[in-house]
């Protein structure tokens, strides 16, 4: 009988936040050789480090500054800093001289992966190309963790007493674009620079003018529609090819950068969000500073989107006045107010369907490879359909993996879910008070039954409570909802029901907490003081 490996820390993922856990991890080992968590192990889907490769355009920068990097804001002497990639990569002096703050999206990939790189040489484990299938309640407080090669189909088990999950974003698919998501010419934005060649490539036979469909309003649809006109100013036709933007608002919107916004992406934010009273304010704030992320683009994206359509207005009118030959430059339109009901396969027989749904690779007729969109313009009320060849979807991301990841394992019960659980809510510990009508105790002396909860400071920076510990939440209010709402310590701890057999490993949740805590917390702004916050929590539960 084979003996399983016993680990200290699992993570499912190897992105930007388990990153930032393995530096901090490392640097507590440099710091003191007696640090208790010493034996880790990240769990890897992709065959090698990836971030974002869908979306790794030409020119296309960042939104925040490099000083946001994976350690940075918690140790600035850390050698995992975006300062000490760039020393090391001899480009500092160059990066200096480029006069901004900002880097490309493709050197922040690579300082990803560079990072990636150090943090393994300096002792973290990483398995790549598996993916995490199960956990289980385990012998001396562990968790059995199932794993499979994504390769071969192998599966194999180990243990470990604390466990970290960080799934990242998964592309939220609209239910009109479902049956299609298997097409290779309808794609979303977090496949388009893997697929659009390809894409383009099926339809290199034709004559006539392609027509591309973008859906979508924010940052990563103004980037695909400027990228992919850019292409096909490459694809030879005879005529005109044009890019549509379809979108729901008036306009494209910019996002707001401006200074005093910007402070809500600051660590200080994440304890004024998690000590706010209860969710109807935290969705209020979350309302006001929608359009720093949500549905926005980068003002310089849309400087370039309109230099791009205005030039398109200039060639038209001096080839109406001079009677000359206007420019065959692929155009670039936006349809405003535009609601999508329905997408078909432009042919409807039931053989066409099923030809474009599975295998549309070119073997069908010019009407056959096409897509016919059914709108409805949202003001007029008017309805109106287009007929696309290639449709490209910026819908953005659900971030709900974990919550079907634990409730198809044993590890769910400790967390009220099952496989029929659906409509999960994350929350704060701290709407326990709300909820129960008084304060609850934790065990670990933090808040009790004669306190009350702190209020939020003006200046937000009250200092975290720490982690509850487990099996503390019995409340009658509790019970009655645990199909539905799961909590979340400060530390970013799951906190399991009480029970009669507590759970005593701990799970801790990554990049998935922006109802709990706050708008940063999907994002790259406090990754390297979060995986602070957390390492040093997972230190608290280990006896010196």
């Amino acid at each position: 009988m084979s003996t399983e490996d016993v680990y200290d820390l699992v993570g499912l993922g190897f992105g930007p936040a388990n990153i930032a856990i393995a530096g901090a991890l490392t640097e507590k080992w440099q710091q003191d050789v007696n640090f208790p968590i010493k034996k880790t192990l990240f769990v890897e889907r992709h065959e090698v480090f990836r971030w974002h490769p869908g979306m790794l355009l030409p020119d296309a920068k960042m939104q925040i500054s490099f000083m946001k990097d994976l350690a940075t804001l918690r140790n600035p002497a850390s050698p995992y800093t975006f300062l000490n990639y760039l020393h090391s990569e001899d480009r500092l002096i160059s990066f200096i001289n480029r006069g901004s703050t900002i880097p490309t999206r493709k050197e922040y990939s690579d300082y990803l992966s560079w990072a990636a790189n150090k943090v393994q040489q300096n002792g973290i484990s990483c398995l790549f190309g598996h993916e995490i299938i199960g956990l289980d309640d385990a012998p001396e407080d562990t968790i059995r963790v199932r794993y499979r090669n994504l390769k071969t189909g192998a599966e194999s088990t180990i243990r470990t007493r604390d466990f970290i999950v960080s799934p990242g974003g998964l592309p939220r698919v609209p239910d009109f674009i479902e049956p299609f998501t298997t097409n290779p010419r309808v794609i979303h934005s977090s496949a388009y620079a893997l697929k659009i060649g390809d894409a383009l490539q099926s339809l290199s036979g034709l004559s006539r003018p392609l027509r591309i469909g973008v859906v979508g309003s924010g940052q990563s649809a103004a980037e695909v529609a400027i990228d992919v006109r850019n292409r096909l100013a490459n694809v030879p036709a005879q005529g005109r090819h044009a890019v549509e933007m379809l979108i729901r608002k008036g306009s494209l919107k910019p996002s707001d950068d401006s200074p005093f916004a910007n402070e809500i992406f600051d660590p200080a934010s994440t304890d004024a969000w998690f000590s706010t009273p209860s969710k109807t304010l935290r969705e209020r704030i979350l309302s006001e500073y929608k359009q720093t992320n949500y549905g926005v683009v980068n003002p310089r994206t849309l400087e370039t989107l309109y230099e791009i359509i205005y030039d398109q207005k200039l060639n038209s009118a001096i080839s109406q006045r001079t009677k000359s030959c206007e420019s065959s430059s692929p155009v670039i339109v936006i349809k405003p107010y535009t609601s999508i009901s329905s997408i078909e396969p432009a042919a409807q027989s039931d053989q066409t369907k099923n030809e474009l749904l599975l295998t549309p690779e070119g073997k069908t007729s010019e009407t056959e490879q096409s897509f016919v969109l059914s709108t409805k313009h949202t003001i007029s009320g008017t309805a109106d359909s287009s007929k696309y060849d290639i449709i490209l979807y910026a819908t953005g991301y659900q971030r709900n993996g974990w919550v079907n990841l634990l409730k198809h394992t044993g590890i769910g019960k400790h967390f009220g879910l099952s496989p029929s659980t659906s409509n999960v809510t994350l929350r704060p510990s701290t709407d326990l008070l709300e909820d129960s009508g008084r304060p609850q105790h934790f065990s670990n002396g933090s808040l009790t039954p004669d306190e009350t909860p702190s209020p939020v400071s003006d200046s937000a920076v009250s200092t975290p409570p720490t982690s509850p510990e487990n099996s503390v939440f019995s409340s009658a209010r509790l019970n009655a909802q645990i199909s539905h709402d799961v909590y979340l310590s400060r530390s970013y701890q799951l906190l399991p029901l009480n029970a009669e057999t507590p759970l005593v490993p701990r799970i801790y949740l990554q990049g998935v907490e922006e109802a709990t805590h706050g708008l940063s917390d999907t994002l790259l702004s406090v990754l390297g003081v979060r995986s602070g916050e957390v390492v040093a929590d997972l230190a608290k539960g280990y006896k010196v």
